[in-house]
């Protein structure tokens, strides 16, 4: 997949986010990632109470949010 998000590829090592990063790569707050975006959208991992989201769900979920215009008329 080409990396096309700047901000993840500030941390090219690392394959869990905090929700705070992850938040900070979509451009959103925290309440708007929890109360907006369903776990079945952007799974998530509980690790020692910590939620972490893997790199491939976000990017996955970066992909799937993806709209593109064509020219055409109306």
């Amino acid at each position: 997949m080409k990396q096309t998000n700047l901000v993840i590829t500030e941390w090219p090592d690392k394959t869990l986010f905090t929700r705070k990063e992850t938040a900070q790569i979509l451009g959103i707050g925290l309440s708007t990632l929890d109360s907006l975006i369903p776990y079945s959208e952007l799974p998530r991992t509980i690790v020692h109470k910590r939620v972490l989201v893997h790199r491939n769900d976000l990017e996955n979920y970066i992909s799937s949010c993806r709209t593109s215009v064509s020219g055409g008329t109306k």
